[in-house]
């Protein structure tokens, strides 16, 4: 698995350009939740973001840029850039 991280609020404004409209954290937790129960239904582990959040240096939460290229066919948009 990729080391990229990239991290929460990035996704948000990447998501917020594509759609244009305002989505903000609590927009993008919305869809990530669908998005790990979809995982798990599919026969994947759910994503503990809360234990990503506590990881240094930035205590941020974030998705591996894997990770975030599945979430992007499951939003529908190309969130990679």
């Amino acid at each position: 698995m990729s080391k990229i991280k990239v991290s929460f609020t990035t996704i948000a404004g990447r998501l917020e350009r594509a759609i244009h409209c305002d989505v903000g954290l609590y927009g993008l937790e919305v869809l990530l939740s669908g998005w790990n129960n979809y995982r798990e239904r599919h026969g994947y582990g759910r994503i503990n973001f809360s234990q990503r959040a506590a990881d240094p240096p930035d205590y941020e939460r974030f998705l591996f840029y894997e990770e975030l290229i599945a979430f992007s066919k499951y939003a529908g948009y190309d969130l990679t850039q």
